[in-house]
């Protein structure tokens, strides 16, 4: 049997390690969660609206 680590974000965040972003995080296996941690809903958005601008030149 194997068991499987599911990270919640509490609301008004998101739970990041730098590269991936979540409200809920099913941890790889081997995977810690001390890597995640959380980030305001809006610190987020920030960084999805600059990864847009950089990505589409906008």
């Amino acid at each position: 049997m194997k068991v499987r680590t599911v990270l919640y974000a509490d609301e008004g965040t998101v739970l990041t390690n730098g590269r991936d972003y979540g409200t809920i995080i099913w941890l790889a296996e081997g995977a810690s969660p001390d890597s995640y941690h959380p980030i305001p809903q809006t610190e987020y958005e920030a960084i999805q609206t600059q990864e847009a601008t950089t990505c589409w030149g906008k």
